[in-house]
């Protein structure tokens, strides 16, 4: 498991989620007796929250390039001291969620854990390019490292399909099978597999080579 710790690179918000994070944030501060000592220190921080959400409030209505640019500035100042600040709340919180919470910034993403993959939809037959030939084609999973399929052209006696040894395949798209043999029914079912084993297998679908 991943250890717990707050986010300190948030270039990717957009001004208005950086203005609203940074007054999380001093509202968290303010007599937080977690994060006595803050780095920077809270009015340090508050100072530049402040600075560039004027400088935002005035470039949002139509501000010059001027306007604009000071607002970039100050964006910038901010996000450094976000950096700085994310640095020390981890240090101090080591790990311990309900106290990296109480800082007001948001904390990394713990990695899903990985599943068996599901069963592969949108299985389709067609023509390959020349006869003797079937395009199998479906539908990709994230979670899935390769696939397999099984091919059938024959029923026993239960009028069940008589499988063939799976093949693998790294792609859902365009994996050509030959040689088949022309006006015969061929019955086509594919399963995903990752480090966690085998999925279903999916419904069979048939195709008459030509």
């Amino acid at each position: 498991m991943r250890t717990n710790k707050v986010i300190s690179n948030y270039d990717k918000l957009t001004d208005d989620e950086l203005a609203m994070l940074a007054s999380g944030v001093e509202d968290a501060l303010t007599g937080n007796a977690s994060f006595p000592e803050p780095n920077p220190t809270l009015p340090e921080f508050t100072t530049a929250a402040t600075d560039y959400r004027a400088k935002l409030a005035v470039a949002s209505r139509k501000g010059s390039a001027l306007e604009v640019s000071l607002k970039n500035e100050a964006r910038k100042v901010l996000l450094n001291l976000l950096r700085r600040l994310a640095f020390y709340v981890n240090e101090i919180g080591q790990g311990n969620a309900p106290v990296l919470y109480s800082s007001g910034m948001r904390l990394n993403s713990q990695p899903r854990e990985m599943l068996v993959p599901g069963v592969p939809d949108g299985v389709k037959l067609r023509d390959g390019r020349q006869s003797g030939q079937i395009r199998l084609d479906f539908n990709p999973l994230k979670e899935a490292w390769e696939y397999e399929y099984a091919i059938s052209s024959e029923l026993d006696e239960n009028k069940d399909p008589i499988w063939g040894n799976p093949l693998n395949t790294t792609s859902s798209r365009a994996n050509i099978l030959a040689p088949v043999t022309p006006g015969v029914l061929y019955r086509i079912r594919v399963r995903a597999r990752n480090g966690r084993g085998l999925g279903d297998w999916s419904e069979a679908v048939t195709l008459i080579a030509r």
